[in-house]
């Protein structure tokens, strides 16, 4: 009896102990949580051991998760290994650097063993994660934002303590936000002037993941391909989110972005979802451009040292178009000072450049083509200046010693286009009548037969140390330590020179990494030199221009160049949208491409009404045909007698529309029925543009055939 009695307190012991274990196993599998970080907006907090975050919006009370979590997404036909992804916080990709042969594995958290230990920071949280399958242990850090969360892997976390694995990249959060095929919303995406793939739109179904390299690919660059390769598509911001009907978020990379991804998946074969995600770099993997035959990738040896960040802000509801994830990001750049906020002066300018001349290679004889001589472009201001309300910016293109593309060489000023005396008198002139005038110089690119440069300490290294070059090894890029020499160098003889600015081509298209042995360069240093760059020739001169529009050089420039008016054309992609436009307008000009060289130039006036977008012309005072044996036979229109009267009918047209709203944030933009869209300012400016070939009317307006109307404002 005794021992019956002993069996059944034993039985009862085990019974509680098992109720226990199931009721700790059931609270670990819903979500056993880490510290809770929270203010008026949100809720943050890791849950299922470290895996997963979770964002609990207080304002409605809808949560977003790291973790898959689309109710209507069908996951029973889903893989193990997908799942098991698709609840991953992170997925690691590393490589065996010596065994390797370039390849890599990836490592998702819940697929491998690890140990994760938290610990306090100073503004939230943070946990450490041990790897153990990989061998590789990283810290990923929380704190909160005003309306979401900061994460941060801290470049001093990362140790690899393996003989097999060494890191090359991490994947944040991949199914963040993702969301079933066919539904209402859509991804934004920093392709070009920005993009949307919307979830209803079957032409992206089973199209291939697209990955952007932020401020892109400098081996994938005009520079360093042929006419008919393909080019890495423009990324200028490090920028992306989800609209998902009246709820929606963005994300901004916040730093590390020069060595940052930005991959979007549309719905597949393998997973009925679509998804997109940040990728973080800490090995460059890069294919030797010389090599035509076969891909050959290999990766560095050392570790980028480089902390990454990156805020997820949840959109108010309500307020998740994209029109509102630009303008959250607009306020990222205004308080963390990285946009002037000092903004336009909302004067419309018309934007020029005046080519001026190139050598022509002979057979025997070099001879040098001038199309524009000083004189010359002294008597072009002098007319567009006295037949324009507003004020004119010029930059003088091809003015240097040796003509076009002779940099690193540029004084003495050219004397078959009227010397140096010639350039300040043009200078003096322009000063004297309220005109901009910015000489152009080029750092970034040499021609390899231009002498003035070291290929042993002047141009970029792979990190097999042999030099960044193109096919025919005809153009270098010279080192961003080089380049910033070769500027302090220009602006001491610029100074003597009274012209009000200096455009710097190249510098917010470009950035890139260095292996000297003796000079090595980060991505991030090249940043900091062109930034350093930019702030010197504006505080020397008054205005600096920046070709390109990557969002490091917002910080300086007064206006940037060859902003893209669309996107890349992916066929993912439904629409372009003018993102870019929406973060910079009224506080940055831009420009896109010159109108004289558009094939459809109405098309090209009203896509500038609609975008925001400054005048801008390229010209020349003698016909172009002289350029056509040269490497500037891109410039087949050009002559300023010819152009003359489309210059100033367009200037007049664009500031008609524009002009009000120069300095003015715009706010919104909306597609109102086929090829008719409007954009609507901080004012209460509203322009319509209807590219249609007859009249339409929306709202109740009525806007001409191929033509535009403003409304509002004050």
């Amino acid at each position: 009896m005794r021992k019956q009695k002993w069996m059944i307190m034993l039985l009862a012991v085990m019974l509680c102990l098992l109720a226990w274990l199931r009721t700790d196993i059931s609270a670990r599998a819903e979500g056993a949580s880490s510290t809770m970080l929270e203010n008026d907006s949100v809720a943050v907090q890791l849950v299922n051991e470290y895996s997963e975050l979770r964002i609990t919006d207080k304002r409605t009370g809808e949560v977003w998760s790291s973790s898959m979590n689309d109710p209507a997404f069908d996951a029973s036909k889903v893989s193990a290994k997908w799942k098991q992804r698709m609840t991953s916080l992170f997925t690691v990709n590393a490589t065996n650097l010596e065994r390797g042969f370039g390849s890599v594995a990836t490592f998702d958290l819940m697929s491998i063993s690890y140990t994760a230990e938290e610990y306090a920071t100073a503004d939230g949280f943070g946990v450490k994660y041990d790897l153990i399958e990989p061998a590789i242990r990283l810290s990923l850090e929380f704190s909160l934002t005003e309306e979401g969360v900061k994460i941060r892997i801290p470049c001093e976390s990362i140790e690899e303590y393996g003989d097999t694995f060494s890191l090359t990249s991490v994947n944040l959060m991949m199914f963040f936000g993702a969301h079933a095929e066919g539904q209402e919303g859509y991804f934004f995406y920093p392709d070009g002037s920005g993009a949307i793939m919307r979830f209803d739109d079957p032409a992206h179904m089973n199209e291939m993941s697209v990955t952007y390299d932020v401020y892109g690919d400098i081996t994938k660059t005009d520079e360093l391909l042929g006419r008919f390769d393909d080019i890495d598509p423009t990324v200028l911001l490090p920028v992306f989110g989800g609209n998902y009907g009246e709820t929606g978020y963005v994300a901004y990379i916040t730093e590390g972005a020069e060595s940052s991804q930005i991959t979007v998946t549309p719905a597949g074969n393998i997973v009925k979802a679509n998804y997109m995600y940040p990728t973080f770099i800490y090995r460059r993997g890069f294919v030797d451009p010389r090599v035509t035959a076969k891909v050959v990738q290999t990766f560095d040896a050392n570790l980028i040292q480089a902390d990454y960040e990156i805020c997820y802000s949840i959109l108010p509801k309500g307020q998740a178009e994209y029109s509102d994830m630009a303008s959250s990001y607009r306020e990222y750049l205004l308080e963390s000072g990285k946009m002037n906020e000092s903004g336009t002066d909302g004067e419309f300018p018309l934007v020029l450049d005046l080519f001026m001349g190139i050598k022509e290679e002979g057979l025997i004889l070099d001879k040098f083509q001038n199309v524009t001589t000083f004189k010359q472009a002294q008597e072009i201001l002098k007319d567009v200046n006295e037949n324009i309300s507003g004020k004119v910016e010029a930059s003088l293109v091809g003015w240097t010693s040796g003509g076009y593309g002779s940099e690193p060489k540029y004084f003495p000023v050219n004397r078959k286009l009227g010397g140096s005396r010639a350039l300040k008198q043009l200078a003096e002139f322009a000063a004297e009548n309220h005109i901009g005038l910015s000489l152009t110089a080029n750092f970034m690119t040499v021609d390899a037969e231009a002498g003035g440069y070291s290929k042993n300490t002047d141009v970029v290294y792979l990190s097999n140390y042999q030099i960044l070059t193109n096919a025919r090894e005809s153009t270098y890029i010279v080192s961003p330590n080089a380049a910033a020499r070769n500027f302090e160098k220009f602006m001491k003889k610029a100074q003597a020179y009274p012209v009000s600015g200096v455009k710097l081509e190249n510098i917010g298209s470009m950035s890139y990494y260095n292996y000297t042995a003796k000079s090595t360069v980060t991505a991030k240093e090249c940043v900091q030199y062109w930034q350093d760059m930019l702030k010197k020739a504006k505080a020397a001169t008054g205005t600096v221009v920046a070709e390109g529009g990557n969002d490091y050089v917002l910080q300086a420039a007064d206006r940037v160049m060859e902003i893209p008016i669309a996107d890349c054309g992916y066929q993912m992609t439904t629409e372009s949208v003018p993102f870019y436009q929406m973060v910079v307008h009224g506080y940055v000009g831009y420009t896109g491409e010159a109108l004289n060289l558009s094939s459809d130039s109405e098309k090209l006036l009203l896509k500038w009404i609609e975008y925001g977008y400054l005048p801008y012309f390229e010209i020349t005072y003698e016909s172009a045909d002289k350029l056509i044996r040269t490497d500037y036979n891109q410039l087949f229109s050009s002559a300023y007698p010819m152009w003359k009267d489309r210059i100033l009918e367009s200037y007049a047209m664009l500031e008609d529309a524009l002009g009000p709203v120069q300095n003015v944030e715009i706010v919104s933009h909306e597609k109102m029925a086929e090829d008719v869209y409007c954009t609507g300012y901080a004012n209460g400016t509203r322009i319509f543009v209807n590219y249609k070939n007859e009249s339409v009317t929306v709202d109740g307006i009525e806007i001409g055939a191929r033509s535009y109307k403003v409304l509002g404002g004050n």
